[in-house]
């Protein structure tokens, strides 16, 4: 019985758990701040969890198969499943965002640009995608490496930059807000680079899909 006080199958989510525990160790998942060891390792907890409810609930002839299937062994933390697929998918994101002709642009005009400007269109943070991506690379981080596989939405926010760039009346008016209403404004500023910052965690619907949640009940 579960704390709503419903029914819970834990033979159905015995076998679902060896099945997520399965795919995450060959595909991996899309969890964005976690390596797939840890969520493989939270899996198995779940798989040991519900073992037990069934040991406690059931009687020898009501087990299902999977209850004998062996409880699968724990894995390092920091294990990452097919590493290589990830490093040649962030070479080529490498290359895709390097030739970016609106990130070229947004890295041309920001020279240009007031500490007031720069801040309100969140321009360091955009810029520092590249930089992490190579960053990443270089120290074989393989979960950072991982978030650029799907580049929509970091294209889509040097394309934004870029578009604001070439709006003359978006620039005028950010330098038109007088000094004393700076503080305002930054508080602004934050919330709308928390948004942008988003993309670099992979906080997309399409990177949570596969998110394996950090409590187990």
């Amino acid at each position: 019985m579960s704390k709503s006080g419903k029914n819970v199958d834990y033979a159905a989510a015995l076998e679902n758990s060896f099945a997520r525990w399965d795919y995450i160790h060959e595909h991996g998942c899309s969890d964005p701040f976690w390596a797939d060891g840890v969520n493989m390792n939270l899996v198995r907890n779940h798989i040991m969890y519900y073992k037990q409810k069934l040991s406690e609930e059931a009687t020898l002839f009501l087990l299902p198969e999977a209850y004998y299937r062996e409880v699968p062994p724990e894995v390092d933390n920091n294990f990452m499943a097919r590493p290589d697929e990830i490093r040649q998918n962030a070479a080529r994101s490498m290359q895709i965002i390097d030739e970016d002709e609106n990130l070229k642009f947004v890295r041309e005009q920001s020279v240009h640009l007031t500490e007031k400007q720069l801040k309100q269109l969140c321009i360091p943070a955009i810029l520092s995608y590249a930089e992490n991506l190579r960053r990443a690379i270089s120290e074989d981080d393989l979960l950072t490496m991982r978030r650029y596989e799907n580049l929509n939405g970091y294209l889509e926010s040097f394309k934004s930059a870029a578009q604001k760039l070439r709006s003359p009346e978006i620039l005028a008016g950010m330098e038109s807000i007088p000094a004393d209403e700076d503080e305002e404004y930054e508080e602004l500023d934050e919330v709308d680079c928390s948004e942008i910052e988003q993309t670099e965690a992979g906080s997309a619907p399409e990177a949570q899909e596969n998110f394996v949640q950090l409590t187990l009940f």
